[in-house]
C-alpha cells in the first residue's frame, strides 16, 4: 500500500506502514555469515559424534571378540587329556596311524607350534575324549565283540571313540552302527586287529575322541585375520586352510606353557605349580610337566580409521608402532588356564 497526498491533507503514512522496512545488504551478509557459522558448528558436532560412535562400537566389538576367543580356547584346554573317569588309566590306541580318525595320543594331549602362523602367531592342539559319554547297557562277550551303548548319539561310522571303565581305556574306530551297537571290525583304514585290550563290562562308558587345533589365519574376508579351529582333521587338512572361522579380528596369538620343573620327567611328584612359562619347542621343556598355559591374543578392530593417529601397542613384550595408514584399534587379552588333567 502506498501513501498518497491530497490537497490540504498530510502525506505522512500511517504508523503500521512506516514499520514495514526492507533488509540492507550488510544485514543480509551478516545473517548469512551467522548461519554459516551455525551450520559448521552443527556439522562438527555431527562428525565428532559419529566418530565417537564408531570408536565405541569398534571397542565393544574388540572386547566382545577377545572374551569369546579366550573362552573357546579355554574350554578345550580344560578338557584336554580327559580319557575317561581315570585319566591315568592305561590307554590302548587301536586306530591305525594311516586312518583319518587317528589321534596321536602318544604325543601328549597338548602340543603346539611357535611363530609359524599368520603374523608369526602360535598354534595349539588339544586331544581328549569329549562329552559325558554313553554307558554300555550290556557287557561285551569278547574283546572283538560289538559295543552296545545306551545311545549312539552323534557318533558316525569312521569316528574315533574311547571306551573306558576307570581302569583301562581303548581308542577304536567305529566301522559300523546297528541300532546302538558299535562295531570295530578290522578294515582297510582300521587296526588290523579289531580286538580291544579287554572285554568291557556293563557300565563302562563310550566317548567321542577329539583333536582340536587353534590357529590364526585369514578369515572369510581375506583382509581380516581370524581365529580358526580344526576338529578331527582328515589327511592333508590344516587349521589355516580348513579350520572353521570362529571370530574375526584376531591378529596374533602367543602361547606360553607353564612347566612344573619340580616334577619328574613323567610329570609325577611335582607340586602342580608352574615354575616357569616358555614357548613350545624350548629345548628343555618336558611336555609331561606342563600344568598350565598362558594365552595372549592381540585383537584388532574390524574397521580402519577408528583413531585419529596410528596407536602404538605393546604385545608379547615388544612395542609396535603401526604405519601411517594403520588406524585400527587394538587391545591385548591375556589369561592363564590351569590344566585339569595330567599332561603326556
Amino acid at each position: 500500500m502506498m501513501c498518497r497526498s491530497t490537497p490540504g491533507a498530510s502525506t505522512a503514512c500511517p504508523p503500521a506502514l512506516r514499520r514495514q522496512q526492507g533488509v540492507t545488504l550488510v544485514e543480509l551478509m551478516v545473517a548469512l555469515a551467522i548461519g554459516l557459522l551455525v551450520t559448521v558448528a552443527m556439522l562438527k558436532v555431527y562428525v565428532d559424534a559419529s566418530q565417537m560412535y564408531r570408536f565405541n562400537e569398534g571397542l565393544a566389538r574388540v572386547q566382545e571378540n577377545g572374551r569369546f576367543s579366550l573362552e573357546f580356547i579355554r574350554r578345550d584346554a580344560r578338557v584336554a587329556g580327559f580319557w575317561g573317569c581315570y585319566s591315568d588309566a592305561a590307554l590302548s590306541n587301536g586306530v591305525s596311524a594311516g586312518s583319518d580318525a587317528y589321534i596321536n595320543v602318544a604325543a601328549g594331549h597338548i602340543t603346539g607350534t611357535s611363530d609359524d602362523g599368520l603374523n608369526s602367531s602360535d598354534s595349539i592342539t588339544f586331544r581328549s575324549a569329549t562329552g559325558s559319554g554313553s554307558p554300555l547297557t550290556t557287557g561285551m562277550s569278547g574283546t572283538g565283540a560289538g559295543v552296545t551303548v545306551e545311545s549312539a548319539g552323534a557318533l558316525s561310522i569312521g569316528t574315533a571313540v574311547l571306551i573306558s571303565d576307570c581302569e583301562n581305556g581303548d581308542l577304536f574306530q567305529v566301522t559300523g552302527i546297528a541300532g546302538t551297537t558299535l562295531a570295530h571290525a578290522a578294515a582297510a583304514d582300521a587296526n588290523s586287529s579289531p580286538n580291544l585290550s579287554k572285554a568291557y563290562a556293563a557300565g563302562a562308558r563310550v566317548y567321542e575322541a577329539r583333536q582340536a587345533t587353534f590357529c590364526i589365519a585369514p578369515g572369510a574376508d581375506p583382509s581380516q585375520p581370524a581365529l580358526r579351529r580344526l576338529v578331527n582333521p582328515t589327511s592333508g587338512q590344516t587349521c589355516a586352510s580348513n579350520g572353521d572361522e570362529l571370530l574375526e579380528g584376531v591378529q596374533n596369538m602367543q602361547i606360553l606353557y607353564g612347566e612344573d620343573t619340580d616334577a619328574d620327567a613323567d610329570g609325577t611328584n611335582g607340586d602342580g605349580t608352574a615354575n616357569r612359562y616358555v614357548a613350545f619347542g624350548t629345548s628343555d621343556l618336558e611336555i609331561d610337566r606342563i600344568v598350565s598355559i598362558r594365552i595372549s591374543l592381540l585383537m584388532r578392530s574390524i574397521n580402519n580409521n577408528l583413531t585419529t593417529e596410528p596407536s602404538p601397542y605393546i604385545f608379547n613384550g615388544s612395542t609396535v608402532t603401526p604405519g601411517l595408514t594403520d588406524k585400527y584399534l587394538r587391545k591385548v587379552f591375556t589369561t592363564t588356564v590351569t590344566l585339569r588333567n595330567k599332561a603326556g
